[in-house]
């Protein structure tokens, strides 16, 4: 059999009589026919893929194979962040989301009542977090979140310009400046704003001077991207609503136990990504974006996702649980006239998330604060202490900070794969994204880090440089 005639035991509609009737009912002759529109030059045709492995046994040692090449949490040190850290996840989590019902990123809610009751909890323990007043079913990752958000306080404003920091993630910024981009013309002008560079906090002048009446929105992170509490917000958030604009802010839920809730200094759209709160590190996984408004209905029909509400039912005493608030508004309904789009969501991330909070509590969530921030300070003052290497910025900072080697006379990348040599991942390298700092690296400390660990890391840090 070659292997234009494969029959592949995972793909149904590989088999012949199959593909015959499938192909009969849109009228082409060839498979290569359906990929017509795709420029020639783009499409290669002849790709160099090994033979097929066509049973289970064999697809699940060669997998294992390739992973065991892998370097992970279990044979490194990581102290690797810039959006995706390390952190505990109790096993209940994994118990629950591992549940045959549940394991599936698709959210099936609309007959499944323990998956809607799931999502409702989650989404209510997150607007206590947040002191927001109502979310929708969760977007693919932090930065697509983030233009949601951005969308939406363009579409409540009516107005196209939007103020974001300099210091802000890279990722999150490429991504937001896609989700706002268009054929003909982009969604909304992006403006950035400078950084102190003594604290890292935004500078306030510089966000004055370029605030209008034509401003849509200020965006800020908190933490932000290089690790800074930024203890500004509150102030930021004033000079927003003077000019009419929505104050946004970027939040690491994780970090709400020690830091205040957005919606308390005035966050009229907070964003995020859920995966500090009971989610693994799985290669480009376990991650899922949040959006929260504040509960009015401007804001609320803007919302391009499903929510699920709770409700008394015809029997005495039991609640049901089910998709609420203008189904009409969702692509679901209205397809491409929709304001935004909805595609597969990241469920499953949401519903380990709501499953973390239930058990964390909210002393849970202050102790694991304090605890992340306790270790990251005693991480900066040790290497501070080394020969030729500075904590960049004096403002506070929460999980991440930035190490500036510059004084070794050392790279960054040089450094780093020293490290590796030792079974440590270093700091995010910085001197690209923000050449101005210099050789530094952005630095990630967690609950999951031992003072032995910080130890090891200081004194490999010292032998190197």
């Amino acid at each position: 059999m070659n292997k234009r005639n494969t029959v592949y035991p995972y793909i149904p509609n590989t088999a012949p009589v199959t593909k015959a009737a499938l192909m009969e009912q849109v009228k082409v002759a060839d498979e290569m026919e359906l990929f017509d529109s795709i420029p020639s030059h783009l499409l290669q045709t002849e790709m160099q893929l090994p033979e097929p492995i066509l049973d289970e046994y064999s697809i699940r040692r060669h997998t294992d194979n390739l992973l065991s090449q892998n370097a992970n949490l279990t044979t490194h040190k990581y102290f690797l962040g810039a959006g995706c850290a390390p952190h505990y996840v109790p096993a209940v989590v994994d118990e629950i989301i591992g549940r045959g019902e549940l394991y599936t990123s698709y959210a099936g809610l609309m007959a499944d009542q323990g998956k809607s009751q799931i999502q409702f909890e989650y989404q209510s323990m997150m607007a206590e977090l947040l002191d927001m007043g109502c979310m929708a079913m969760p977007q693919y990752d932090g930065g697509t979140a983030a233009g949601h958000a951005i969308r939406i306080a363009c579409r409540v404003s009516g107005r196209r310009k939007v103020v974001m920091p300099k210091s802000m993630s890279p990722q999150n910024s490429e991504i937001i400046q896609n989700y706002l981009g268009g054929i003909e013309q982009a969604f909304a002008d992006i403006e950035y704003v400078d950084f102190d560079e003594k604290t890292g906090l935004l500078n306030l002048d510089d966000l004055a001077m370029k605030l209008d009446d034509q401003t849509a929105a200020v965006f800020i992170e908190n933490p932000t991207f290089l690790g800074i509490v930024e203890v500004q917000a509150e102030q930021i958030g004033k000079l927003a609503k003077q000019v009419g604009a929505e104050f946004i802010v970027y939040a690491d839920p994780i970090s709400l136990g020690v830091i205040e809730a957005p919606g308390a200094y005035g966050a009229t759209i907070v964003c995020g990504d859920i995966h500090s709160l009971g989610n693994h590190m799985l290669a480009g996984g376990g991650v899922a974006g949040y959006v929260m408004v504040k509960d009015e209905e401007a804001y609320l029909y803007q919302l391009k996702d499903q929510m699920v509400g709770a409700s008394p039912t015809s029997v005495d005493g039991e609640i049901g649980f089910s998709w609420v608030t203008a189904f009409e508004r969702t692509s679901y309904a209205v397809r491409d006239d929709a304001a935004e789009f909805t595609g597969t969501n990241a469920a499953l991330w949401s519903m380990a998330s709501g499953v973390y909070l239930a058990l964390m509590g909210p002393k849970g969530m202050a102790t694991i604060g304090e605890t992340i921030m306790q270790k990251s300070q005693y991480a900066a003052q040790k290497m501070a202490a080394l020969p030729g290497v500075e904590i960049k910025f004096t403002g506070p900072f929460f999980k991440e900070f930035v190490v500036d080697f510059s004084g070794t006379n050392k790279l960054v990348a040089d450094i780093n794969n020293a490290l590796l040599k030792h079974n440590i991942f270093g700091g995010y390298d910085l001197s690209n994204s923000f050449p101005e700092l210099g050789q530094s690296a952005l630095f990630c400390v967690t609950e999951i880090h031992t003072l032995s660990d910080i130890d090891e890391l200081v004194d490999t840090l010292k032998a190197i440089v």
